[in-house]
């Protein structure tokens, strides 16, 4: 009897998903919404530290996530040494000591009957302490007096860290600094050379570069229209995870670029090469982020939606595509050896924006120091900071505290020494935006290799500082994260006379 109430109940369940979600995969495939039927959350796991003990939950959310008898395994790939993956109906842990450190990439499946989800993932393990914060009290202060006091954090499995207030309130007047700044960063070093086995020409000269946000590890570049309107998915080695294709056309694709669109995170392709400055209309089309398959397959054809514009100054060459995080509007920058330009969609962006139809694009106060001739750029995912980069040089850009995403384009700005020489075109932040990756055309050189730098870590530390307004006693909690995800909390009180 209960085989006959379960097989019912898996039936009633098939049924309901059907005709809510008109599905058209049983693996993780995308319900007319948008919203995927099967996912195993968090998408990013947190970082590692070799020695220390590490547990992380996980949950599958889906058709069959109320199941009990479901199995996970891991799929293909493997976990760090001793850590172990344990499970119960839809909850499952990764837990353990890892005895080893670096990058740890495989796939974890979730399955009953003959229904299986798979997922990638990445799990970093470093040679680190736990993140803590090391100040344990604060002094007090007076009404009318200034005050300063530094706060400090060790440890954490990333690079660098970043400040809030979690909790309380700040006596008045007093502010915590959330150093919203440049970073600085490392050599570039090789991380590998883009697959040329699809031939065509197809990965020959490569223009734009973006990472997943919620499958780290994974690449996003497309190649200068020569090989048509395709993009693909890559890894940092260059490996081919999945081609896709669209079906329009590519006139002259320069740039890509990761932001928020209906139903979740989308890919903006910008088609806006025009080295004559002849094109009266160019257009930037956007892609729902597609899901990569465990197993490369033949390219798989992706729906997507163009916004066709003008430029309010007449046509101009431009190869660099920028969105902002926050509000998913695409930023055009201008490719000349004067002063560029800069220009913006107005939002909402509507497809009602044709051939036919073009919007004109609303220019934005560019004020700030810019390189010549630039060919490529991206925001970080937390639009903090963006970076953009000409043939042999580069230039970090941190947003103003308080500041929108326009004013990014009036600061100076930092030097970031970049792998240069040769026709690059391609930049962009890794998925924590600790990392950069640049990458150059085929026809330079033999291969066409991919570039990374990490950041240097900062100092850990953040400054309390004002002028108090009022007496009383502050009670709050200051929070640090690192790159990594990391975190760490600690109470605190600041008495004002």
């Amino acid at each position: 009897m209960l085989t006959i109430m379960r097989t019912y109940r898996v039936l009633l369940c098939l049924v309901a998903a059907c005709l809510l979600c008109n599905c058209d995969d049983q693996e993780g495939g995308r319900c007319g919404t948008g919203a995927p039927v099967s996912s195993i959350s968090p998408g990013l796991l947190p970082d590692a530290a070799a020695g220390q003990a590490y547990v992380q939950p996980l949950a599958y959310s889906g058709t069959y996530d109320t199941e009990p008898t479901l199995v996970w395994s891991v799929a293909s790939g493997a976990l760090p040494p001793s850590v172990a993956l344990s499970f119960s109906g839809a909850s499952a842990q990764l837990a353990g000591s890892p005895t080893a450190t670096g990058d740890f990439a495989f796939t974890l499946r979730v399955a009953f009957g003959t229904f299986q989800h798979e997922q990638p993932f990445t799990l970093r393990v470093a040679a680190t302490a736990p993140l803590v914060i090391t100040m344990l009290s604060l002094p007090g202060s007076a009404v009318g007096t200034a005050y300063g006091q530094n706060l400090y954090a060790t440890g954490g499995s990333g690079t660098g860290y970043t400040w809030s207030l979690a909790a309380g309130t700040l006596p008045t007047g007093l502010l915590l600094d959330g150093k919203n700044t440049v970073l600085s960063w490392g050599s570039f070093t090789l991380a590998g050379n883009l697959d040329q086995s699809l031939g065509g020409g197809r990965l020959g000269e490569v223009s734009g570069i973006c990472a997943s946000r919620n499958q780290p590890g994974v690449f996003w570049v497309h190649d200068d229209s020569g090989a048509g309107p395709e993009f693909y998915a890559v890894n940092a080695a260059g490996a081919v995870l999945q081609r896709y294709q669209l079906s329009t056309t590519a006139q002259d694709w320069e740039d890509i670029a990761l932001g928020p669109g209906p139903g979740g995170d989308c890919l903006f392709i910008g088609d806006v090469g025009d080295n004559s400055a002849v094109r009266s209309n160019c257009r930037v089309l956007r892609v729902p982020e597609p899901v990569v398959p465990a197993t490369p397959g033949s390219a798989i054809t992706a729906a997507h939606e163009e916004f066709w514009f003008t430029y309010p100054g007449g046509p101009q060459n431009c190869e660099t595509l920028l969105v902002d995080p926050a509000t998913g509007t695409p930023y055009l920058v201008e490719k000349t050896a004067a002063a560029p330009r800069v220009h913006r969609f107005p939002m909402p962006l509507s497809t009602g924006w044709t051939s036919g139809s073009p919007v004109a694009l609303v220019q934005v106060t560019a004020g700030g120091t810019f390189d010549g001739t630039l060919t490529g750029g991206d925001a970080s995912r937390d639009g903090q900071r963006l970076i953009l980069r000409g043939y042999s040089t580069a230039r970090e850009y941190a947003r103003p505290a308080g500041g929108s995403f326009d004013d990014l384009f009036a600061q100076t700005g930092s030097a970031v020494t970049i792998t240069g020489g040769q026709q690059y075109e391609a930049v962009c932040y890794s998925h924590d935006g600790r990392r950069l990756f640049t990458c150059t055309e085929l026809a330079a050189q033999a291969t066409a290799p991919i570039y990374a730098a990490d950041a240097a870590g900062d100092s850990g530390s953040t400054t309390i500082s004002g002028t108090p307004g009022a007496a009383g006693t502050y009670l709050f909690t200051v929070r640090v994260s690192d790159s990594a995800g990391n975190t760490a909390t600690r109470d605190f009180s600041i008495v004002v006379q």
